[in-house]
């Protein structure tokens, strides 16, 4: 029993066998029986769990498989059972032939079985995408603020107009229960409120796995349809929208400027010095943005990681092969791009450097000024970006594959949206 043995132990005699005592010629009542000599306990002997014999795993796999056998052949004897009660029901009298066309009737093959009232309505499909869960943030948005505060979309009318563009887009899956337009509003509401798959499962009435999955196929089809919302206007219409303040600088094309995004903590090494940004001491995505001197946003680069400088930025992107013979560009001070600039015959509007003199001129700080009242559009532009929760919260490594794609949507909706200056500023 695993008990610690002392002097004072005894066994009682139930638990050992006749043969086990030396026989006795008369054994009187009451007189203790004497045991042989090395023998063992073998009656009565208490069994503990941890004495108890484990089945082998072939052992256990057998018993699971005749557990399954029986439960098939219980189901299939009910169902037998229950057809047979429902034969039994059905007239029969017409399905015998009669003896003078029995051969009429082996040509013409078998009779066709005449339909009963037990028989079971027939099976309806339904089509993969109609299918309306009984709970969905559509039911919930009354209004065109509402809408806007969970998915940044201005009006209902624009949310039609970009689900009817996405239906054209053919997906990658069939396997689609929700409709587009809910597909749409789970993106936008992923993209501004940044909400966790578990709270978008609550809003949809479906699994967060469902939830992951759907924001990924869609957010590739809302970029293919949006792209082309950010475009670089001709320099005709950039001259017939040019504000006041652009008056003394207007040859400005697109001005210029680079924004992060925080990232989660890659597990490699070469990534984590890639993405680590000196200017925000952590690990960042860095972009360019293009804004037009009106305000809409007209370029947005790919990402590359914090530790690239503006001017590595600019010049990957690509955006100053768009612009044409004289036009301008208004940059920050960070952006060292006099050569590139130069090469393409481009104006470059930058606030002077004060270099080794102790103050600025006053025409280089009246500059200086102005250029500063140009250039802040372009941090408004950002700005409106960022009203969308996805690119100011850290991004997570499973969503990082999708930051070009993401920045395009957000970037899209805000040339979509109410713009940056208003008409008495032209």
């Amino acid at each position: 029993m695993g008990k610690v043995i002392t002097d004072s132990d005894r066994v009682c005699k139930d638990h050992f066998q006749d043969s086990h005592f030396f026989p006795q010629a008369s054994p009187a009542p009451g007189k203790k029986k004497i045991l042989k000599k090395n023998v063992v306990p073998s009656r009565k002997i208490p069994v503990r769990t941890h004495d108890k014999v484990e089945k082998s795993p072939q052992k256990r796999a057998r018993e699971s498989r005749k557990r399954r056998a029986n439960a098939r052949a219980e189901a299939r004897s009910s169902l037998e059972n229950r057809d047979a009660e429902s034969n039994s029901d059905v007239d029969i009298s017409n399905e015998i032939p009669d003896s003078n066309n029995n051969m009429d009737r082996a040509d013409l093959g078998p009779p066709a079985e005449p339909p009963h009232e037990n028989a079971p309505p027939p099976i309806q499909f339904i089509e993969m995408g109609s299918q309306t869960p009984k709970l969905s943030l559509l039911i919930l948005l009354k209004d065109a603020s509402m809408l806007y505060t969970f998915t940044g979309i201005p009006s209902f009318e624009l949310l039609e107009v970009i689900t009817e563009c996405a239906l054209e887009v053919p997906p990658d899956t069939a396997k689609m229960i929700l409709p587009m337009k809910l597909r749409i509003l789970l993106t936008f509401t992923k993209l501004k409120l940044n909400l966790s798959y578990t709270a978008l499962s609550v809003l949809f009435d479906i699994t967060d796995k469902t939830c992951r999955n759907y924001f990924k196929d869609t957010i590739l089809i809302l970029a293919k349809v949006l792209k082309d919302i950010i475009y670089l206007p001709s320099k005709e219409e950039t001259l017939q929208n040019m504000p006041k303040c652009f008056r003394k600088y207007w040859r400005t094309r697109s001005v210029l400027d680079c924004a992060e995004i925080p990232v989660e903590k890659p597990k490699c090494l070469k990534e984590r010095i890639l993405y680590y940004s000196h200017y925000k001491g952590r690990l960042t995505v860095k972009f360019c943005v293009g804004v037009s001197p009106g305000g809409m946003l007209t370029f947005i680069s790919k990402c590359f990681g914090g530790r690239a400088s503006d001017k590595k930025i600019v010049v990957h992107s690509g955006i100053l092969d768009q612009l044409e013979f004289n036009d301008g560009v208004m940059v920050d001070k960070g952006f060292m791009i006099e050569e590139e600039c130069l090469v393409r015959n481009l104006f470059l509007y930058r606030p002077p450097f004060l270099s080794k003199k102790k103050t600025l001129s006053k025409a280089e700080a009246l500059n200086t000024a102005e250029i500063a009242g140009a250039r802040v559009h372009v941090e408004r532009a950002i700005k409106n970006l960022r009203d969308f929760d996805i690119l100011v919260d850290q991004i997570s490594l499973n969503l990082l594959p999708f930051i070009n794609d993401i920045l395009v949507v957000c970037g899209a909706l805000v040339n979509l949206s109410a713009p940056v200056l208003a008409m008495d500023k032209f």
